[in-house]
C-alpha cells in the first residue's frame, strides 16, 4: 500500500521534531509543506521531503496528500484546522488544540458537519505505555486509588526567548505548553474531576502553577513550570500498591509495585510521533471522522479544564476580549 501523504502546515521546532520521526516510519510521507517564511519552508522539505508551496491552501490540495498537520502557533490552529476541512482533507492538530472550549466544539462541529477528520495531536496516547498505566488503573492492579502527585517543570524561559511562551495573544504559559500534559493524563486516567484548585504565578502569562483536581474518595496533585527545572512524573497510589511512571508525557517505562512484588513495563524503542502518525493515517484512511485514541469529546472536555484553571488564574486571552 502507498505510503500516506501528509501536508505540513508549520515548521517550527515541532515539525522538526515530527517529521524525524514521520520519515522513518514505513506508512508515511511529507508531500507538501507550508510555511509562513517560505524559507524555513524550503530547508523544512530539503531535510524531510515534500514539495513548498506558496499558500497553506495549496499545500492543503495539493496531489496525494491525505492529511493535513497542523502545528503552527496554538492561536491558528483553529483557522488553518478550519482551512483543511472546508477542503475536505483529514487534519490532526497539535495541542493546545485550540484556543478555548469554545472554539474547539465549533472546530469539531463543522468538521462533523463536513465529514472531515480531525483529532488532536495529544501523542501521548498513542504511546503504549501510557496505554498499559491506564490498563492496570482499570483492571485495578492497585487497588482504589488513594492519591496522585504529578509534576512537569522545565525551565523553558532559561533555554529559548521564543515569544510564543510569554505572549498572551499566542497562547503563552505553563499550562497551554506543560500542563495540558498532566490534565490530561488525570483525565484519561480518572475522567472528569468533581472541582478544581488552580493558583498561578502570573506575569503577562502563567509561569507556574499548583493544580488539585479533587475526585469523589482522593485528589490528584500537580506542579506546573516553565521557570524550573523540577519533577516530571506522574504517579499513583492506590489501597494494594502504586504505580510510577518517569517522564510521564513521553514515557517508555513504568513501575507497578504490589505487594506481589514490582513488575516494570518497559516501551519498546519504537517512534512515539511516528506511532502518532501511523495511527491517525489508519483512523482515516478506515473512514473515521475523528481520532480512535483520542476522541473529539475528550479533546473538548479537557478544553474546559484548561479554561476553568485560566478562569481562576486570572488569565484571558486577548482573543477571548476580543470577542473572537
Amino acid at each position: 500500500m502507498k505510503k500516506f501523504g501528509w501536508a505540513y502546515i508549520g515548521c517550527g521546532g515541532i515539525a522538526h521534531g515530527t517529521a524525524k520521526e514521520l520519515v522513518q516510519t514505513e506508512d508515511n510521507r511529507i508531500v507538501s509543506v507550508w510555511n509562513r517564511t517560505k524559507s524555513k519552508a524550503d530547508s523544512f522539505a530539503e531535510e524531510f521531503g515534500g514539495t513548498v508551496f506558496e499558500t497553506a491552501e495549496e499545500a492543503i490540495n495539493a496531489p496525494e496528500v491525505e492529511g493535513v498537520y497542523v502545528n503552527v502557533n496554538g492561536d491558528q490552529h483553529g483557522y488553518y484546522t478550519r482551512l483543511a476541512v472546508k477542503n475536505g482533507k483529514a487534519v490532526l492538530c497539535e495541542k493546545p488544540f485550540t484556543i478555548n472550549e469554545q472554539e474547539a466544539e465549533t472546530v469539531f462541529d463543522y468538521a462533523a458537519e463536513q465529514n472531515v477528520y480531525v483529532s488532536e495531536a495529544m501523542w501521548t496516547w498513542h504511546n503504549i505505555t501510557a496505554l498499559k498505566v491506564k490498563e492496570w488503573i482499570d483492571a485495578g492492579a492497585i487497588g482504589d486509588i488513594v492519591s496522585a502527585d504529578s509534576a512537569f517543570e522545565v525551565a523553558l524561559l532559561e533555554y529559548t526567548d521564543n515569544p510564543r511562551l510569554t505572549t498572551p495573544s499566542m497562547l503563552g504559559g505553563a499550562l497551554m505548553d506543560l500542563g495540558v500534559y498532566n490534565i490530561r493524563y488525570s483525565y484519561e486516567l480518572f475522567g472528569l474531576p468533581e472541582s478544581i484548585q488552580c493558583e498561578g504565578e502570573m506575569h503577562e502569562v502563567d509561569y507556574k502553577e499548583e493544580i488539585v483536581f479533587q475526585y469523589p474518595d482522593f485528589e490528584v496533585n500537580m506542579k506546573v513550570s516553565m521557570q524550573e527545572n523540577g519533577g516530571h512524573f506522574f504517579n499513583i497510589k492506590g489501597t494494594k500498591g502504586t504505580i510510577e511512571v518517569p517522564q510521564f508525557h513521553m514515557a517508555k517505562k513504568a513501575v507497578l509495585t504490589t505487594d506481589e512484588g514490582e513488575e516494570v513495563f518497559q516501551g519498546s524503542d519504537e517512534l512515539l510521533y511516528g506511532r502518532q502518525f501511523s495511527n491517525t493515517a489508519k483512523d482515516i484512511r478506515s473512514g473515521r471522522i475523528e481520532g480512535e485514541k483520542v476522541s473529539a469529546n475528550s479533546t473538548i472536555e479537557v478544553m474546559r479544564l484548561l479554561d476553568e484553571c485560566r478562569h481562576q488564574m486570572g488569565l484571558i486571552y486577548p482573543q477571548e476580549m476580543d470577542g473572537k
